[in-house]
């Protein structure tokens, strides 16, 4: 607490203290473009308008900010930047890292994680369609082969009933066809029985 009042006033005294020249003869490391950089995990660090504690105050950087590292200053060890506001100044060397800060990283993981559940609930509400489906299937081809059992025992039966019918009539053929052979072999023997008529000759009378 001691701390953050301490840095609190500091900061709004900044405002009002003109900014000391940096020595001429600090050798600065100049970096073409900005690298991706950020702040430690410390509560926030101060963002100076020179190389140096002495220079004016312009504002604070969160911890775990992205930055843009432009230039190092050897001598101060302090580090030239733009923050994710725009704002060109120097901060802390101490406080500018290569990694992303262990609260942005657990941030980004728990972000992963919820859509990885995410993405898992919907592959298996995917998967229990897919099984409904399959179980629809299978009722439906037992259904299937039911009805394909009953009309192959449909067809059986009507296939018997044909054979029998076909020999019923067969057989009333072989009947009426013996019948008529037994009338006609009585009648040759009644009329082979029969007295023939004598023929009168009219020449002898």
């Amino acid at each position: 607490m001691l701390y953050r009042a301490t840095a609190l006033f500091l900061l709004m005294m900044s405002s009002m203290i003109q900014a000391q020249p940096n020595n001429g003869n600090a050798e600065t490391t100049q970096q073409s473009e900005g690298e991706v950089r950020y702040i430690s995990d410390d509560l926030y660090t101060f963002l100076h308008a020179g190389p140096g504690r002495n220079f004016r105050i312009l504002g604070s950087v969160t911890a775990g900010t992205q930055i843009r590292e432009l230039q190092t200053d050897d001598e101060s060890g302090y580090v030239e930047i733009i923050d994710d506001k725009d704002r060109r100044g120097w901060v802390d060397g101490n406080f500018v890292v290569e990694q992303e800060s262990i609260r942005n990283q657990l941030s980004s993981l728990q972000s992963s994680l919820t859509s990885a559940n995410v993405s898992v609930d919907e592959q298996n509400q995917t998967l229990e369609q897919l099984n409904q489906q399959l179980l629809d299937l299978q009722s439906e081809n037992s259904a299937l082969k039911t009805e394909n059992t009953q009309m192959q025992q449909q067809q059986a039966t009507l296939q018997q009933q044909l054979t029998a019918q076909d020999n019923s009539e067969l057989q009333q053929w072989f009947i009426r066809g013996g019948g008529i052979a037994i009338v006609g072999v009585i009648l040759g023997v009644i009329i082979a029985y029969l007295p023939k008529k004598r023929r009168r000759n009219d020449a002898w009378m």
